[in-house]
C-alpha cells in the first residue's frame, strides 16, 4: 500500500503491474480502494506523478458513493464528448474519464497560471518541448503510449528546471527590496514535497515551486531567513497557494 498526501487529505493506493499492457488505468473500488494498473517498466515515482495529476478526480470519487474507473480515452475522442456520455449514463458501472497518461489539452501551472499542453507527433528523431502561451511537446510518430507519457514527463521536468535559476533569482530580487539581510543568491534542487531548505548557509528551493505565483515564491524565500509573515503585508495571500496546491503536478 502506498500513500500520497493531497493537501490535508491522504490517498492510499495499490499498484498492480500487468505485463504487455501499454496504458495506465486508475480504479476506485469499494473493497480495494484506489488501484493503479500500470505496464511493466514504470516505477513508483511515475505512479506518484499520475496520482498527483489526478488527485482532484480521485478525491471526488472517494468522497462519492459509486465506484469508478479512469480508463484510457478512445482514439480521437474529445474530453467534451466523454463528459457528455458520462452525464447521459450516470448508472454505468464505470464512468469515462481521462487516461493517466499525458493528453492533448491537459493543463499545467507555471508561475501561478495554467497553460495547455499541445502534443504534436512528427517525423523527428528527438522529442522537444517549446512554450508559446502553451506547452508544445513534439514527439516521434513511432512512440507508443508509454513512451509518450514518460517522454513528455521528462520534457516538462527539463523545461521547468531550465528556468528555475532565472525565475528564482527574479523572485529574490524582489525580496531584497523588502529585506536588507536577504541573501545574494539562491539555488534549486529536487526536494520532493519540501518547498525549500538551507544547505551550507545557502537557500535551496524546490524547482517545482515554479508552478506557484512569484509572490508565493518570494514568501518561501523570505521564510528561510526571516519572519515572512511580518515582512509582507499580504503574507496571508502569498502563502494561501501553498495550502491549496501540491508541488507534484506531473
Amino acid at each position: 500500500m502506498y500513500t500520497y498526501q493531497a493537501g490535508n487529505q491522504t490517498i492510499d493506493y495499490k499498484i498492480e503491474v500487468v505485463p504487455n499492457r501499454t496504458d495506465i488505468t486508475v480504479q476506485i473500488c469499494d473493497k480495494e480502494g484506489v488501484k493503479v494498473i500500470i505496464p511493466r517498466g514504470l516505477n513508483e515515482n511515475n505512479v506518484r506523478s499520475i496520482i498527483a495529476r489526478k488527485a482532484t478526480w480521485i478525491l471526488k470519487q472517494l468522497n462519492g458513493s459509486q465506484p469508478a474507473e479512469e480508463k484510457p480515452a478512445a482514439p480521437k475522442k474529445e474530453a467534451v464528448k466523454k463528459e457528455t456520455a458520462k452525464k447521459e449514463a450516470p448508472k454505468a458501472a464505470a464512468s469515462a474519464a481521462k487516461t493517466g497518461s499525458f493528453e492533448e489539452g491537459d493543463k499545467f501551472p507555471y508561475l501561478g497560471r495554467q497553460y495547455r499542453l499541445n502534443i504534436v507527433r512528427g517525423d523527428v528523431a528527438k522529442a522537444e518541448m517549446t512554450f508559446r502561451a502553451k506547452f508544445i511537446a513534439t514527439v516521434p510518430e513511432s512512440w507508443n503510449g508509454q513512451q509518450t507519457n514518460e517522454g513528455i514527463g521528462q520534457l516538462l521536468t527539463e523545461w521547468y528546471q531550465g528556468r528555475a535559476g532565472e525565475k528564482f533569482q527574479e523572485a529574490l530580487k524582489s525580496v531584497k527590496k523588502a529585506a536588507d539581510n536577504a541573501p545574494e543568491s539562491v539555488k534549486w534542487d529536487e526536494l520532493g514535497e519540501e518547498y525549500a531548505t538551507t544547505q551550507d548557509n545557502t537557500i535551496v528551493l524546490n524547482w517545482r515551486l515554479l508552478t506557484a505565483p512569484l509572490a508565493t515564491i518570494e514568501y518561501v524565500i523570505a521564510s528561510q531567513f526571516t519572519n515572512a509573515d511580518e515582512l509582507f503585508e499580504d503574507a496571508a495571500e502569498r502563502k494561501q497557494w501553498l495550502s491549496d496546491n501540491t508541488l507534484n503536478t506531473f
